[in-house]
């Protein structure tokens, strides 16, 4: 999923961030990351939704400076400028404001009473907690969606679709016929987005403004006389809603390409479930197999021309080689490949058996001989258990935004220097983020106790 971000409204209406809207609009914009900078030119090292904050040191004077000042910050897409009066200036230097109202940058004036820093912490947890309620979003959106695949297939898909969204959803046939909607009805001039991804040479999707809404169109292209494809509308996506989106839209492209009996089908859902979508029922229903059947994900690579195939229809071609998928009784290292091999795991843990069979793929090629998972320390632990230990031990850091300065300094055996330029930070500012997240845990992180611990929680939580 991308990376969360919150609403600039929702930061001016805190009382306690001290933030006082002087111009600008302020409905609409997001905040992804809080920036302090006092260059005199901040806008070219921006990607775009930050809310920059400046005391004004060293700011320009003229009129020209600060047009060109503010009109880089709008160009580079950021959020809203947070202007600080002290300690260098009285008040906020009215060609900036007036400058800010000509290109339409949202102007802020800090309190005295409330830091940067402050801001940018309480921001920080807001972008976790709304990182953490887009997860729960998409886990109960995954689970309506692949219940009601297996159910009742495209139909249900697009109506459930359609709620979760808050929008409308409707899906074509190859000759461009409705045969399934979802939502109220919508208007005819919406619909002609669909005929962009419908084209021969279209695009594989496109999106279009219609007052209010939003329109995304999806073409799905498969087995048939051309490609399907789906149209929605919502009044706004936001990062869970575009993730919510792709599941949908890959799970209609595995229904509407292929009957449930089909390679194709099952192979589909298998990459759905490797990438973290439940697809627990749908492989059930397509394979028939028993509830508690346990399976093996393989990384496999064929070496030799005439090797032997495995036993079952899941596989699925991928980058280096194949993803194969089987149940626990059968061979998972045919002659004539070279393997990395899960243990056996329930439909349900799918991903995170994909993980280490890929794992133990990259080491099988550099040894030259097939790997199988049999005792290494994740197979002692269920992927849930381990899951809950994990965000249990990383709550602190992951509240702090620390989790990737953690696993940065972790993968580089503590050094500094190599974990600074992994981050793109000074080596100062690793040493400072690893003392608080010490803080922050109550740990000595000097110790390869804690440091094993901790770097097993890391993959655990991304597993």
């Amino acid at each position: 999923m991308e990376m969360p971000t919150v609403a600039l409204s929702d930061l001016v209406a805190r009382p306690d961030l001290g933030l006082t809207v002087l111009v600008g609009p302020v409905e609409g914009r997001r905040v992804r990351w809080v920036h302090v900078s006092e260059l005199r030119d901040p806008g070219r090292y921006l990607i775009g939704n930050e809310l920059l904050f400046t005391a004004g040191v060293d700011f320009p004077s003229s009129a020209e400076e600060i047009d060109l000042y503010v009109r880089r910050l709008a160009e580079a897409g950021a959020a809203a400028l947070g202007f600080g009066v002290t300690p260098v200036h009285d008040a906020v230097p009215p060609l900036l404001i007036s400058a800010c109202e000509r290109h339409g940058l949202p102007l802020l004036l800090v309190s005295i009473q409330v830091t940067f820093l402050r801001i940018g912490q309480e921001v920080s947890l807001m972008l976790a907690e709304a990182e953490r309620a887009g997860m729960r979003r998409l886990s109960t959106a995954q689970a309506a969606l692949t219940k009601a695949a297996a159910s009742d297939g495209a139909v249900a898909v697009v109506r459930r679709l359609a709620k979760l969204l808050s929008g409308w959803t409707v899906l074509f046939d190859p000759s461009g016929r409705r045969i399934a909607s979802g939502g109220s009805a919508p208007p005819d001039d919406e619909l002609r987005l669909v005929e962009r991804v419908r084209a021969p040479k279209g695009p594989s999707a496109a999106t279009a403004h219609h007052g209010s809404r939003q329109l995304v169109a999806h073409a799905l292209r498969g087995a048939g006389s051309g490609p399907r494809s789906v149209l929605v509308a919502g009044d706004s996506f936001e990062p869970a809603d575009r993730a919510v989106l792709s599941v949908g839209v890959a799970l209609l492209s595995l229904l509407v390409a292929s009957t449930r009996s089909s390679p194709d089908l099952t192979a589909g859902v298998l990459g759905l479930a490797v990438n973290g979508v439940d697809s627990a029922a749908l492989l059930e229903k397509a394979l028939e197999a028993p509830p508690d059947t346990r399976w093996r994900v393989v990384r496999a690579r064929r070496v030799r021309r005439n090797a032997d195939a495995f036993d079952t229809p899941l596989v699925a071609p991928v980058a280096d080689g194949f993803l194969v998928v089987l149940p626990e009784d059968r061979p998972y290292a045919p002659k004539g490949w070279l393997t990395g091999a899960s243990g056996p795991v329930p439909l349900g843990e799918l991903r995170s058996a994909a993980l280490r069979a890929s794992r133990l793929f990259a080491e099988a090629v550099i040894e030259g001989r097939s790997r199988v998972d049999s005792s290494t320390v994740d197979s002692l632990v269920s992927s849930k258990d381990a899951q809950s230990f994990a965000r249990r031990s990383l709550r602190p850091v992951l509240e702090a935004g620390l989790l990737d300065t953690l696993h940065a300094w972790l993968a580089h055996h503590g050094g500094w220097d190599a974990a600074a330029d992994a981050l793109g930070v000074h080596r100062n500012t690793v040493r400072h983020r690893i003392t608080r997240i010490g803080e922050l845990l109550g740990r000595d992180l000097s110790t390869p106790d804690t440091r094993a611990e901790l770097w097993l929680s890391l993959r655990w939580l991304r597993d």
